[in-house]
């Protein structure tokens, strides 16, 4: 159980390193997206994929230790959480403090991760709803005909309306 419960907290540890190591690039984010640079966000977005990616394979890894711990606990039918492994440590208490830490600052940084991307998202949302308004001026403006009191004032260019359609280039 002791090389199990070592392999445990070695697991947390590293996922607790990527996560601290998301939430600079997040705060980045915000400012790439208030700067609109599309480059850089896509750079960024990159780095947490990468990051994420480690994440997955640690969070396998630790869900295998788990099980292993279930058994080695005769605990098969049941979820074993890192609650009842703290409780479960009484006779342990270096490892049972370690877990508690662990377990603190998982929970915070990934709340202060949480605030960060909730920020982000509506940073994005508002970000697109002003180039919908823009886009929406831009095709109100190429519409429009004028008054024209012209022998031809009756008559106008079909293809005037049309011309507001978006092309982006890189």
């Amino acid at each position: 159980m002791a090389g199990l419960m070592d392999e445990l907290i070695s697991t947390l540890r590293c996922e607790l390193q990527i996560y601290k190591e998301l939430i600079p690039l997040a705060d980045k984010k915000s400012g790439v997206i208030i700067e609109n640079d599309t480059k850089r966000l896509s750079d960024i977005t990159e780095e947490e994929q990468l990051a994420v990616e480690k994440l997955k394979v640690l969070e396998k890894k630790r869900e295998g230790i788990m099980v292993n711990m279930r058994v080695v606990l005769n605990k098969r039918n049941s979820e074993l959480k890192l609650e009842d492994l703290i409780e479960l440590m009484q006779k342990q208490p270096e490892a049972r403090q370690e877990l508690i830490e662990l377990k603190k600052n998982l929970r915070e940084t990934l709340d202060d991760l949480k605030t960060i991307n909730d920020r982000n998202s509506k940073l994005i949302k508002e970000s697109l709803e002003i180039s919908e308004y823009h886009l929406n001026m831009i095709r109100s403006s190429r519409g429009y005909i004028g008054n024209n009191y012209t022998r031809k004032a009756g008559q106008f260019d079909m293809s005037m309306m049309t011309v507001g359609t978006f092309d982006a280039k890189n």
